[in-house]
């Protein structure tokens, strides 16, 4: 490999070598069931219960979310499997070399998200263990802030100083998390002697319509809770042995360990309506309930450190890397991770957490909104405009394929878009009656935020296409994952149309994909039959 980006990059980006590609079906299949093991994922049949579904319901709803987002799950891991390359070089071969930026900083906002979530779990469990030790703590207002501000300072403390034997206590400590679910329901079912109201409740609709409005953003949302997936997961499958091992690992993996967990979230939640009065849906919570001083120190401890482990490794070091990347190193990672940590407080996790309906619309429904589009275009450039064939030489260099050059007559053009539209929702966004739509009422705090969040972004990408207005960055890509977000935030903006917002996964993936194929079949069809003839070609070998 040639080239001066070749020559400097970190080896971590490098294609994997023959000897490095040993996952095997088993190796996914844990993978999968280590990541659905955690405390968010509990809480995924509880907002759906609690919203009206019966408890089969709410089970076949995840079973379903799951079963759609392994589908782009597994189209965007035949890459890694294929060519061995991480999920930011993947990128590039839509995006461009330098456009690549923009599913990061997406990817990375999401990520953000999570990282807050965990946080604030995290010191709920030190919270549990410190009123389990010292009962007299409950009473003091602010303990459980005092816990959440040193955790904060753990996952900081480690990301900025390595994370040496703690990472080595993840393996130990996440089987045990399984171990304390088990008990939980166990204990639950002999406390209770019964599972419970909520096995027997039945479905609170009073309508069809009723039913869809609820259903399709619950659906959304357990699509969207591993939308961040969809685009990173070549930096697990470019270790696959083949294909076979991918998909048939990830397609037993991914919804049998989810499944599981929220039954057991469900039906523990069921029991403790017969001991307590009430659902507790809240398993750190619960826990603390337990009448036995060390099971609640024990299990919490584990919770812990599983929670600042994987926090730290899954959501902290890829947005944390994104920020110096995109400040070119201005900022370095230590003051990166120091913005991650402000901007997980911001999200205001303790808020998305303790209202479920909040936690679904707004954390998962909104976040699909952004990761749809962008897996959209890269699965369409993957699979529909380059047949699969990558120029792997290309995704590494600054001058080649990926730089898009034939493209960058309409840089100029798309900028200046990029700078119109923010200017006509920041506007928008200011009026006080919603005049511009034709009601006269006030436009609520949500959509204002969103407006001028969305504003914000769009002028982001317009200097960036500035810097880059020579190449490197595939406009056409940009500009599908644009008009599609905007499109589904419309479903926000414009009163009759939220069915855009509530589908907002299925609707942004699905224009985004018609949008890209489109613009790149018109503005270069040469490139288009050329991929064609290549993957032809490559069949051929293949076959003979």
């Amino acid at each position: 490999m040639e080239g001066e980006a070749k020559r400097t990059i970190s080896k971590d980006l490098m294609p994997t070598l023959s000897e490095e590609r040993n996952w095997g079906i088993y190796n996914f299949i844990a993978l999968w069931i280590g990541m659905d093991i955690g405390i968010p994922t509990y809480y995924l049949a509880s907002g759906l219960i609690a919203g009206g579904l019966d408890m089969k319901g709410a089970i076949f709803t995840i079973l379903l979310g799951n079963v759609i987002v392994m589908i782009p799950i597994l189209l965007n891991g035949h890459a890694g499997a294929k060519y061995g390359v991480p999920a930011p070089i993947y990128w590039r071969s839509a995006f461009g070399y330098k456009g690549a930026t923009l599913p990061a900083i997406v990817s990375a906002v999401v990520a953000a998200g999570w990282y807050g979530i965990q946080i604030w779990i995290g010191g709920e469990a030190l919270n549990t263990i410190i009123v389990a030790l010292y009962p007299a703590w409950a009473e003091f207002s602010a303990g459980v802030w005092i816990c959440f501000g040193l955790f904060w300072l753990a996952n900081y403390a480690i990301l900025v100083n390595g994370m040496g034997a703690l990472k080595k206590m993840e393996a130990f400590c996440a089987p045990l998390l399984v171990l304390w679910m088990i008990i939980l329901l166990i204990w639950a079912y002999n406390r209770a002697g019964t599972w419970g109201p909520l096995v027997r409740q039945t479905g609170n609709f009073a309508s069809t319509g009723a039913f869809l409005a609820f259903f399709i953003p619950a659906l959304t949302s357990n699509v969207g809770y591993w939308g961040p997936m969809t685009l990173n997961v070549t930096n697990f499958t470019r270790y696959a042995k083949d294909q076979r091992s991918q998909v048939v690992g990830q397609f037993v993996g991914l919804p049998s360990g989810i499944v599981a967990l929220a039954l057991v979230g469900s039906l523990v939640t069921s029991a403790t309506v017969v001991i307590f009065g009430e659902a507790i849906w809240d398993p750190v919570a619960l826990t603390g309930m337990v009448d036995n001083v060390w099971f609640v120190v024990g299990s919490m401890f584990f919770l812990m450190t599983a929670t600042l482990t994987t926090n730290v490794a899954a959501n902290a070091v890829a947005p944390a890397t994104v920020i110096v990347q995109v400040t070119e190193g201005r900022v370095n990672f230590k003051w990166a991770v120091l913005v991650l940590g402000i901007i997980a407080i911001l999200i205001r996790p303790w808020a998305l957490v303790g209202d479920l309906s909040m936690y679904q619309n707004m954390f998962l429904v909104g976040g699909a909104a952004f990761l749809g589009p962008v897996a959209g275009v890269i699965i369409c450039h993957y699979m529909i405009v380059s047949k699969t064939e990558l120029n792997v030489d290309a995704l590494y260099e600054g001058e080649g394929e990926y730089k898009y050059e034939k493209f960058k007559g309409y840089n100029a053009l798309f900028r200046n878009i990029c700078i119109i539209v923010p200017i006509i929702l920041i506007a928008a966004a200011m009026i006080g009656p919603a005049a511009w739509m034709g009601s006269a009422t006030s436009l609520s705090m949500s959509v204002r935020t969103s407006m001028i969040a969305y504003a914000v972004l769009t002028l982001i990408v317009a200097v960036y296409i500035h810097l880059n207005i020579g190449g490197g960055v595939n406009v056409f890509a940009v500009f599908s994952v644009m008009a599609s977000v905007a499109l589904v935030f419309c479903g926000l903006w414009i009163p009759g149309l939220h069915m855009l917002y509530d589908a907002s996964w299925f609707i942004g993936t699905g224009l985004s994909i018609v949008l890209y194929y489109a613009l790149m079949k018109k503005a270069d069809p040469v490139y288009l039959e050329n991929k064609k003839v290549e993957h032809m070609e490559q069949l051929n070998k293949k076959n003979t």
